[in-house]
């Protein structure tokens, strides 16, 4: 599904290292490092329901019983021939991973773990093994007394005749020390005897035999000849101690491999399941959830958060993202400004993609939708090559020339700063080509840019929509809120401004950008503020629907009919090719191209757009003022709110304002109705904080109706 380049550049190696911290186990790393995410939807959501299982009975206090044991397959290897034996300490631990099994399979065998249950059903119990090696081999890695009858008798006898020898030979010591040629006041052991340090020009002050000299020449070491025999019975008792551990480890070696199978087999599971608990625990510490899964190449992803950005302990301040990608839309094109959050944005798309293509809850609504895909690509970043002698800009168009020839339906492309590294007019260019590949393809595709082309493509083309990152103008701080349906502006300009930078090179800036890319950024920059005063507006508590009331009404005026809920139309304008008009009553003529249906493609400047038919209105060419106001030919003195919610209302009421002042209308009239109120208090607040001067007024003989004097 995914290159470990892929995973690297989305940022799950942040993930994976984070969960290599909570495995127990060398099996579970092997695991972990193996881990990749599958397109399969059935193993996808099976892996899913294991991890969620086992989260949620972490999150309810369970501990797993999954620690002190080690990987024992180098041990069974060498008890694989015939006549070979594993020493006690490879024993023990043979014993811990059969102890270990036994524990998990326990462990999920309790009622309330069936789906887990199912997981550690093939491990084999090897109970008989564990408690053989238990009674035979301490946890120090020591043969046991205990082990056999024999083994007890022999070291029985043996450390008789050790405490005989050596009191024996502390007698001895103690007399050579009083007479003055005792090199040391304490026994040794050379060659596996027990011996005397004697100063070497006395060593025939005392019948025996030396075994050792000092590297000086200065201490012999020397084992009494009264002694002899009482060393000689030591060492044959030694070997046989030696004989029957060595018969008791051969018998339980023989043991080992006759169950090297199902051990090696248990250890698998063991490295799974080790697996599944770090998962869990990253969901935990991710606050994730299995969010619903479909078959079709789809992403809804609501109030999700960045996962590698909520490892680094910061996730007070991070930003939720919702954004929609699949059916009718194959592209999003992401615009904003720099640092504003758009690359994070688009690789929380592919990393939550891969998180549960390996199993892992993700950090976001359990109402998103995951659907399924075959593969992820992506290029971001720097990958200029000097081996290749690739540039930067040389070795994007090899990676994009690599997701054009796989660009299918199932398969997901993200790219970083589209059509940069060149000359931006081909660049963008470019870019908007790939853009109508991808799109053609049945790719879904998301996308960042900086290219004023891309956002008009994305306005003008079916299956493609803009969104963008927020930016707060007043602190100079991106909010990393992103806005699907919106474009975003690089806030180039206003940063400068902002930053006291030279207002006469601004001005040169503006002059060489031109009136055509100045309009366009500053028509992103006005229609986004007025989305967020009409939002802060809808905030309000929303009204119950007003039931429409009969106020008097002058007959003088005509009035604009609504059904309850659905806006009704004004009379069609006729709008005509070639034709001058303004987009929502404002100041920046436009120009009519043709016109399909309910929407009109216009020109302004050297962009095109596609606009609806409704948001348009013709110029008087002829009451065109000096100063570049228009005035609209069709007035708009009434509109009738009834049945509105306050959000709804809101907008109508912003349009009828600038339509009016365009038209240049002394008043016009709000029909809003008596009802509860609420929606004629929603109207009158904002009202009162518009930015044109605004008085307005209810009459005491139609409160239903609020008069605005423009």
């Amino acid at each position: 599904m995914v290159s470990d380049r892929v995973a690297e550049k989305l940022g799950f190696n942040t993930l994976v290292r984070w969960m290599k911290e909570m495995l127990v186990s060398s099996m579970g790393t092997e695991e972990l490092n193996a881990l990749h995410p599958v397109s399969d939807s059935g193993l996808r959501r099976l892996s899913l329901t294991h991890t969620d299982a086992l989260q949620g009975h972490l999150l309810r206090g369970d501990t797993l019983p999954l620690q002190d044991f080690i990987d024992v397959r180098p041990y069974l290897e060498q008890a694989h021939p015939d006549g070979a034996i594993l020493n006690a300490e490879s024993l023990d631990e043979v014993r811990r991973v059969c102890r270990a099994s036994r524990r998990i399979r326990t462990f999920f065998s309790r009622e309330g773990y069936d789906i887990l249950a199912r997981v550690v059903r093939p491990i084999g119990l090897l109970q008989e093994l564990e408690q053989h090696i238990e009674r035979t081999v301490d946890s120090n890695g020591r043969v046991k007394d205990t082990a056999s009858t024999e083994l007890r008798q022999i070291r029985r006898r043996l450390r008789q005749r050790q405490q005989a020898l050596r009191e024996k030979l502390r007698e001895l010591l103690n007399r050579a020390i009083q007479q003055g040629y005792a090199a040391e006041n304490q026994l040794t052991m050379r060659a596996g005897r027990m011996v005397i340090p004697l100063r070497a020009e006395a060593k025939r002050k005392m019948r025996g035999f030396v075994h050792d000299s000092s590297a000086t020449g200065q201490t012999v070491y020397l084992e009494p000849a009264v002694c002899l025999d009482l060393g000689n019975e030591v060492r044959i008792l030694e070997a046989q101690e030696q004989r029957e551990i060595e018969r008791l480890l051969r018998e339980l070696t023989n043991r080992v491999r006759e169950h090297a199978t199902t051990i090696e087999h248990n250890l698998f599971i063991l490295g799974k399941i080790d697996l599944l608990h770090a998962k869990a625990q990253l969901g935990i510490r991710l606050g994730g959830v299995v969010p619903k899964l479909s078959e079709d190449p789809v992403l809804e992803i609501r109030e999700g958060k960045n996962p590698a950005l909520l490892l680094t302990g910061k996730s007070k301040e991070i930003v939720p993202s919702t954004l929609s990608l699949g059916g009718e839309t194959r592209t999003l094109v992401i615009t904003g400004p720099n640092a504003g959050g758009k690359t994070v944005a688009m690789k929380t798309c592919g990393l939550m993609l891969v998180m549960l293509g390996c199993g892992i809850p993700i950090p976001a609504h359990p109402e998103s939708i995951f659907g399924s895909f075959n593969q992820i690509l992506v290029e971001i970043g720097d990958e200029q090559s000097i081996e290749r002698d690739l540039s930067t800009f040389s070795a994007r168009i090899a990676g994009l020339q690599q997701m054009c020839e796989v660009a299918a339906e199932g398969v997901l492309m993200l790219v970083d700063e589209i059509g940069t590294g060149t000359d931006p007019a081909e660049g963008g260019a470019l870019a908007q080509a790939v853009l109508e590949h991808f799109t053609a393809s049945g790719a879904l595709t998301v996308v960042t840019t900086h290219h004023g082309t891309l956002k008009a493509y994305a306005h003008e083309a079916a299956a493609v929509v803009n969104g963008s990152m927020d930016f707060d103008e007043d602190t100079l701080r991106p909010t990393f809120l992103f806005r699907q349906g919106l474009p975003g502006s690089s806030y180039a300009f206003r940063i400068a401004s902002r930053m006291k930078f030279s207002p006469a090179v601004l001005a040169r800036a503006r002059q060489i950008l031109g009136k055509p890319g100045v309009t366009l950024e500053s028509l992103i920059a006005s229609y986004r503020d007025r989305i967020s005063k009409l939002e802060s507006f809808s905030r309000m508590p929303e009204p119950e629907l007003v039931p429409e009331s009969d106020p008097a009404r002058p007959s003088s005026r005509p009035t604009v009919r609504r059904a309850p809920g659905k806006a009704e139309p004004l009379p069609a304008v006729q709008l005509k090719v070639g034709q001058q008009a303004v987009i929502d009553a404002g100041n920046s003529p436009c120009e009519i191209l043709s016109i399909q249906g309910r929407n009109a493609l216009v020109s302004a400047g050297n962009m095109r757009m596609k606009v609806a038919l409704k948001r348009l209105t013709p110029i008087k060419q002829t009451k065109l003022r000096r100063k570049g106001k228009v005035r609209v030919s069709v007035p708009r003195p009434r509109i009738d709110l009834r049945g509105f919610r306050v959000s709804e209302a809101l907008v109508e009421v912003e349009k009828l304002l600038d339509q009016g002042a365009g038209a240049n209308l002394s008043t016009v009239e709000i029909i809003h109705g008596t009802g509860t109120g609420a929606l004629r208090s929603a109207i009158h607040s904002y009202l009162e904080t518009a930015e044109v001067n605004k008085e307005f007024e209810c009459l005491d003989a139609n409160p239903g109706v609020t008069i605005v004097k423009i």
